[in-house]
């Protein structure tokens, strides 16, 4: 019995590793995973695929437009003259999502595409702010080549010139300057063209290292100009992005004593690619209202409100509802350099309106009256009968132009607000 125990169990181990041998020899190895194969004409689709994926561009299906965009934005760049002469025939969400592709290229065309876009009078906010955007990483040689080329053609209308002009601001460079200061001496009695162009001159100066010439040249121009250098503008201009809030206020309080006003200035920092500028510009226009350059005001605020990123859009659209509705006359004059949808817009607001509600002349009246009522009361009581008088005519233009401004600044946002909250680019 003491043999057999130990017997038993080497037997045991023994049946026990014959087994595991067996279940071993059974198990196939799993083949190693190797990468699927890149499919070519997955990565550069064809024309055809192409032309059948735009019309789901404009799908109401997530799925079926994110594919399409997928598919169209691997073929984009082989494909690019195609997609642009089929782009026209496209529904507006899917025009604009092409656009989008498109700009985001490294193609050579897209430069003329996106400023074809700024120069077209029927595109609306998405299409141009998308080519706005875009411009900013062109090289700028190649858009002043083309800006350049587009000026000199002899039947160029004064839309696509002052677009033209608004697109030199933006590339620093003294030939850019020269160009918009020969606008200027050609612009004549266009007061909007020649403020266009001047403004483009300043906005290149602004951000150009070694503008000094041309910025003497815009002091000798007006009197009324900032008397500093351009490198002391330069620096207060550069203190409005320091960290600290009590340093960006004392620079605030600086730069504006420095600015003195000049209206001229103030709008070219309105549209300057740094938001901080931007935003203190603004905010100055937004207080100080030149009747001289009421109507430029306007045409720039449109622009910023058509162009712009939605905070500086939306800044923009309360510096021109500080502004004045323009008139019947001035209407006449903006018409032509402001885009269709802009005028669209613009012309609902006014229409809107009471009918024979002067908020110019109702903002004179309260200014008036409040000058002539504030003595009377300082010498008299309010039972006087002259005091009360007035101050019955002062309540009553106070209350028709709280009316008056109600419906100012309640169309503006009616009309221009949700467009821009509704713009998407990503």
């Amino acid at each position: 019995m003491k043999l057999m125990r130990p017997m038993l169990i080497v037997f045991a181990l023994a049946a026990l590793a014959v087994v595991g041998v067996a279940y071993a020899q059974d198990e196939q190895p799993k083949p190693p995973e190797t990468a699927p194969k890149p499919d070519a004409a997955a990565d550069e689709p064809d024309w055809e695929r192409l032309e059948r994926a735009l019309p789901y561009l404009s799908s109401s299906v997530p799925e079926h437009s994110l594919q399409a965009e997928q598919l169209i934005e691997r073929g984009a760049e082989a494909n690019f003259e195609a997609l642009v002469e089929a782009m026209p025939s496209l529904p507006r969400r899917g025009r604009e999502v092409l656009l989008r592709l498109l700009a985001n290229t490294t193609h050579d065309g897209r430069v003329k595409l996106c400023l074809d876009v700024l120069c077209d009078r029927e595109s609306r906010r998405t299409e141009r702010t998308i080519a706005s955007r875009a411009l900013k990483s062109a090289r700028q040689d190649d858009l002043l080549k083309l800006v350049e080329a587009r000026l000199s053609e002899p039947e160029l209308d004064e839309y696509r010139r002052i677009q033209c002009c608004t697109i030199l601001g933006t590339i620093t460079s003294a030939r850019a300057q020269g160009l918009a200061e020969d606008v200027l001496a050609k612009a004549g009695k266009d007061a909007l063209l020649a403020f266009a162009s001047e403004d483009a001159v300043l906005r290149s100066t602004i951000e150009t290292q070694f503008g000094q010439p041309a910025w003497s040249r815009y002091q000798g121009r007006h009197s009324a100009a900032p008397k500093m250098t351009l490198r002391e503008f330069q620096t207060a201009l550069d203190e409005l992005a320091l960290p600290r809030a009590a340093d960006r206020a004392r620079a605030e309080n600086k730069l504006g004593g420095m600015i003195d006003g000049d209206v001229r200035v103030l709008l070219a920092l309105a549209r300057s690619p740094w938001p901080e500028r931007a935003a203190f510009a603004l905010k100055q226009l937004e207080d100080l209202q030149s009747q001289e350059l009421q109507l430029a005001t306007q045409s720039v605020m449109l622009d910023l409100v058509m162009t712009g990123e939605q905070t500086i859009a939306l800044m923009a659209m309360d510096v021109a509802i500080a502004g004045s509705p323009p008139t019947d006359s001035e209407m006449e004059v903006l018409r032509p350099v402001i885009s269709v949808d802009s005028e669209a817009r613009l012309e609902a607001i006014l229409e809107g309106m009471a009918r024979g509600s002067d908020l110019a002349d109702l903002r004179m009246q309260r200014r008036r009256l409040e000058a002539s009522l504030r003595p009377l009361l300082q010498r008299r009581s309010a039972f006087d009968q002259e005091v009360r008088v007035l101050i019955q005519r002062f309540e009553s233009i106070r209350d028709q132009l709280e009316m008056v401004e109600a419906q100012w600044a309640g169309g503006w946002r009616r009309e221009f607000e949700t467009e821009i909250l509704g713009t998407k680019l990503d």
